[in-house]
């Protein structure tokens, strides 16, 4: 069925159930009318003649002499007021009329219409004075005790009415609500799923037409998106094995690489050439990283990487650290300062990635080695419960655009640094060693030397990491 008529069909529910309050309402007043509980809304205009003729006769001795249906006014035989219960215009109009009526004949019954649904009625008394009545086309009660105590039976029948058609109104919406929302349940369903990224199953369907219109392109969208994750899931697939292939197939120079460096190694110490003989234990040294990188390389492409904390001494990361940022700087040519704070002897064993954090640390020592005018100096502490490894240079120092998106990925436009070597920047290695401090808890920061170049600082909790 079309929507619009569901929705026709509850505003019919809504007219009919208003329709229904306000009958009920007229219905009510109705049976009270014929019950003998309110005066009808004419039979005070009708029955005035009759009533004024009766207390004409029999005299009026208070206000329960004169029927609820009329306002009275009652003078005295010298024109005074002696009883009323009306005010304003109509107490002028009511008095104008019963000082006419005291000069009149006995049994003389004057009535006018006062307009607006009024009928004015004045005649004398027995025994002297007037009486004035006033009518309004309404029903009322015909007991004093109701009319004092409940409004007026045509407002109740109205309040009830307005009551009785904001309930009838406020059942149907809840109705309307709850049948829309079962219709639309299954879009609201597929949209769920489909947003959980569970893209394998059959998308539902209402007796609404425009309802599953919305539930046929959803899963159009839904094949759709999963034929293309699919794809790209293949395509990564394929780019991860060659991947660890390439890796693989790397270990096996490294391992030759490897070997022969420590040869050399051996054989220059044996020679006395201790330039030599370091330059080839950093080699040695070197290709063990390598090896390691494309252990982890071959593993992440099998989606097995991950870090891999194991409790350990501060002092031995910071070992190895110094220990590499050494062999960088005599790579680089330039000159180390290296220092360990006192505290970190004394820290006690703390979850840690060494090898991650170590290689973040490589990271931020060979940015710093490749902006060097001539000197770097790294630095390991702890403290406030955090591992520290500041690593500075007396280069050019960051630019404000590198201070705010240094260690974004890609991040390359640092036009007040550039490498000793002219090389080529891809603006990764600030981003990975940023995102290795993320993984331990920590962060990297950037800032620049007072006394000139770039300073950046890693920094880890030990305890919670």
């Amino acid at each position: 069925m079309p929507l619009s008529f569901v929705i026709a069909r509850y505003f019919a529910y809504a007219f009919a159930a208003v329709a229904t309050a306000w009958l009920a309402s007229f219905m009510a007043l109705s049976a009270a009318i014929n019950a003998g509980f309110v005066y009808e809304a004419s039979w005070g205009p009708a029955n005035v003649r009759e009533v004024a003729e009766g207390l004409a006769r029999d005299g009026v001795c208070g206000q329960q002499d004169v029927p609820t249906a009329y306002r009275y006014l009652i003078l005295n035989k010298d024109g005074y007021v002696l009883m009323t219960d009306l005010e304003g215009t109509r107490l002028e109009g009511a008095a104008e009329m019963a000082r006419a009526a005291l000069a009149a004949d006995p049994g003389t019954v004057e009535i006018e219409g006062g307009g607006s649904g009024l009928t004015y009625a004045a005649f004398p008394l027995k025994g002297g004075g007037a009486c004035a009545l006033v009518s309004e086309y309404l029903p009322q009660w015909v007991s004093r005790d109701l009319a004092g105590l409940l409004p007026n039976p045509q407002n109740l029948m109205l309040v009830g009415a307005a009551g009785g058609s904001a309930l009838a109104l406020a059942l149907v919406a809840r109705r309307a609500s709850r049948v829309i929302s079962r219709k639309m349940a299954p879009l609201a369903e597929a949209a769920g799923r489909v947003g959980a990224g569970e893209l394998d199953f059959a998308v539902g369907s209402t007796n609404v037409r425009e309802v599953n219109d919305v539930l046929a392109a959803m899963d159009a969208m839904r094949a759709s998106l999963a034929e293309s994750l699919e794809a790209r899931w293949a395509a990564e697939r394929g780019q991860r094995e060659q991947v660890a292939s390439l890796a693989h197939d790397l270990k096996t120079p490294l391992t030759v690489l490897r070997a022969n460096a420590d040869f050399v190694a051996e054989e220059l110490e044996d020679e006395k050439d201790a330039d030599l003989a370091a330059a080839a234990r950093d080699i040695a040294g070197g290709v063990e990283r390598l090896d390691g990188y494309v252990r982890l390389l071959i593993e992440a492409s099998r989606g097995s990487g991950g870090a891999e904390r194991t409790p350990m001494r501060p002092a031995e990361l910071c070992e190895q650290v110094l220990a590499e940022a050494a062999q960088i700087a005599r790579a680089r040519g330039v000159t180390l300062d290296a220092a360990t704070g006192p505290a970190v002897a004394g820290a006690p064993e703390a979850p840690l990635d060494r090898t991650t954090l170590a290689r973040a640390a490589a990271h931020l020592m060979a940015n710093a080695a490749e902006h060097a005018r001539s000197r770097v100096a790294v630095s390991c502490d702890v403290a406030g419960g955090h591992l520290v490894i500041e690593v500075s240079d007396d280069g050019p120092g960051f630019s404000p655009a590198a201070l705010e998106r240094g260690c974004e990925r890609l991040f390359t436009d640092d036009s007040s640094r550039s490498s000793r070597d002219g090389g080529r920047h891809y603006g990764l290695g600030l981003h990975a060693a940023s995102e290795v401090a993320s993984a331990h808890g920590g962060s990297v920061s950037l800032a620049n030397s007072p006394s000139g170049g770039a300073v950046a600082t890693i920094a880890v909790p030990l305890c919670g990491t």
